[in-house]
């Protein structure tokens, strides 16, 4: 069963997330981040990517009956059932990648190449992706 409550919330929560992601990518690229900016600025983009994985699980299971148990499972899942473009594919695992980069080596400095990323802002293929998703979930209940 939907909970449009939970959808709504988390699109608002993405939005938010993408907000701030925006204002450091805005930033004046010769302004040196403190270790705590960028931390903020890591952190926000791994827990967006993880709602858009998580949301993503939530459309496999309610619109496909299709249970995914984890978020590296979910792309290819995505695009055995054709819900992604190939396009949107490859942000997608670009974006899965990066964050698993930031996720787990994180002794190493990733924040260059975040940075890259999020001057191509990448990151708001989620907000559309989750108003395709809620939309085909809407469409299904007709």
């Amino acid at each position: 069963m939907r909970d449009r409550n939970w959808e709504a919330s988390l699109y608002e929560h993405q939005h938010e997330m993408i907000k701030r992601l925006d204002v450091h990518r805005k930033k004046d690229r010769n302004d040196q981040l403190t270790q705590d900016e960028i931390m903020a600025v890591e952190h926000t983009f791994q827990l967006l990517v993880a709602s858009m994985l998580d949301f993503a699980r939530y459309v496999l299971k309610h619109h496909y009956d299709v249970g995914v148990e984890r978020r590296d499972q979910v792309l290819d899942a995505l695009i055995e059932h054709k819900d992604v473009t190939y396009e949107q594919g490859q942000q997608i695992r670009v974006l899965v990648e990066l964050r698993q980069k930031i996720l787990f080596d994180y002794l190493d400095e990733n924040f260059t190449e975040l940075s890259s990323a999020l001057s191509l802002r990448r990151y708001a293929l989620v907000e559309v992706l989750t108003k395709e998703w809620t939309s085909r979930l809407g469409q299904e209940e007709r």
